[in-house]
């Protein structure tokens, strides 16, 4: 990688940061395509994020992408919001042209890639999301664009699960939301197909299950955004009950795929990101 005066400037705003995979991607992508440029991480906390984006401008930084926690409250600062961005309420990439700040998100279509690349066909099937977050709205407008007949909705705050069912009725497949102790939650889970944990638990060592294995069978597709580590304890209960098992991964690398094509114009070599995000991790 070369340094000079010319070279662009990309990065990553989150807290924390030091995990991420996303320099490596990008990188290896620049360096394939012969781009002079160079992709960052920045480690930004909540009360800094205002003076962050401004930074954006001040050091014609080209763009950066956005993670937890400041998706949604990046939109504040941006000059115009863009596309899906609006529907989701929240921005994971941001585009500077000429100092007018543009937000985009690649969240659902990067699942959607990522589903299609895992040969995971979602239309007219029944599916369950886990968390009501913003990765479950990602996950949730990517489902009914790829046209699945229904979404059964499972979070710890109920209230918070109502108000994204309201929010997404009348765009796409029905969502209902649903309880643990609710009657028919067996049939449920016997006649869905796909499973999608979009909570956070698996992070950590000891964190409990999002979905106890009793509700998990054979057929099922079990989808874990969390990429590090690889296996969640919810993939690997699915793995012990012969679920197919699919981790974040290529949702992280399609999404990143996408914000480069919005950044750059080019489209980035899907295997040069891949390997060198596995060997980073």
């Amino acid at each position: 990688m070369r340094i000079d005066g010319k070279t662009k400037v990309y990065g990553i705003f989150g807290w924390p940061v030091e995990h991420t995979a996303s320099p490596a991607l990008h990188n290896a992508a620049f360096e394939h395509l012969g781009i002079n440029a160079c992709y960052v991480p920045f480690p930004v906390e909540t009360v800094d994020l205002e003076k962050a984006v401004e930074g954006i401008r001040a050091a014609g930084v080209c763009g950066v992408n956005v993670t937890v926690p400041h998706k949604m409250e990046i939109l504040r600062y941006l000059d115009e919001v863009k596309d899906s961005a609006v529907r989701l309420r929240a921005a994971n990439v941001v585009v500077n042209r000429d100092g007018v700040l543009l937000g985009y998100n690649t969240d659902a279509e990067g699942f959607r890639r990522a589903l299609e690349h895992a040969g995971v066909e979602a239309a007219d099937q029944d599916v369950v999301v886990l968390g009501a977050g913003g990765a479950a709205r990602s996950v949730v407008r990517a489902f009914q664009k790829a046209g699945v007949t229904s979404i059964a909705l499972f979070n710890r705050t109920r209230e918070k699960a109502v108000l994204l069912a309201e929010e997404f009725s009348g765009f796409g497949a029905p969502i209902d939301v649903w309880s643990f102790s609710d009657p028919d939650v067996d049939t449920l889970f016997e006649n869905s197909m796909i499973l999608v944990n979009a909570t956070s638990l698996g992070l950590r060592d000891g964190d409990p299950l999002p979905l106890e294995g009793k509700y998990i069978r054979q057929k099922h597709t079990l989808i874990d955004l969390i990429y590090e580590p690889r296996e969640t304890r919810f993939l690997a209960t699915g793995r012990e009950r012969g679920a197919l098992t699919i981790n974040g991964y290529g949702m992280l690398v399609f999404q990143a795929m996408e914000a480069f094509t919005l950044w750059t114009g080019e489209k980035p070599p899907l295997k040069v990101m891949w390997d060198a995000g596995l060997e980073k991790l």
